[in-house]
């Protein structure tokens, strides 16, 4: 799989993620700071309420902008004969299933490429906790009794 390409095709997808993000907080920056949003009553919150959603939206959208950033400073290189470690994409057996897992700083982040679907996880979640440091054929798993075996280190 081509790694260069399919950073690319992630970087496009956050990108996408980021201006929803963008209209969101704006839509809710504006309501909370229209004049209809002004209390009429002590029991009136939804003017304070609306604050409390645009600034979870401005965090939110920080966070979404500071990993696209990593995910852009991010050079392609081959883990093969390596160990599992940050940027290995890793096609595994996990609970039976064939997965693709991108070891990446973007989290969360799922897309279809080349007719599969890579799934991006952080080195410290519990998955990138189990795969990291491990070699191809190797066994692996988290907490919660899930477990597999890596096939391929790209």
């Amino acid at each position: 799989m081509n790694k260069a390409a399919l950073v690319a095709a992630a970087i496009a997808e956050m990108e996408t993620h980021l201006e929803r993000q963008k209209g969101a907080n704006r839509s809710a920056s504006e309501g909370a700071t229209d004049s209809e949003s002004r209390a009429e009553t002590k029991w009136d919150t939804g003017g304070l309420e609306a604050s409390y959603l645009a600034r979870g939206y401005a965090r939110q959208y920080a966070e979404l902008a500071a990993r696209l950033k990593l995910l852009r400073n991010y050079r392609a290189e081959s883990f093969a004969g390596r160990p599992v470690a940050r940027g290995a994409l890793v096609q595994c057996d996990l609970g039976g299933e064939p997965s693709c897992i991108f070891i990446l700083d973007c989290g969360g982040l799922e897309i279809r490429f080349e007719d599969r679907e890579v799934t991006f996880i952080s080195q410290d979640s519990p998955l990138g906790l189990a795969l990291c440091n491990k070699r191809e054929g190797q066994g692996f798993s988290i907490p919660g009794g899930l477990s597999g075996i890596i096939r391929t280190i790209e």
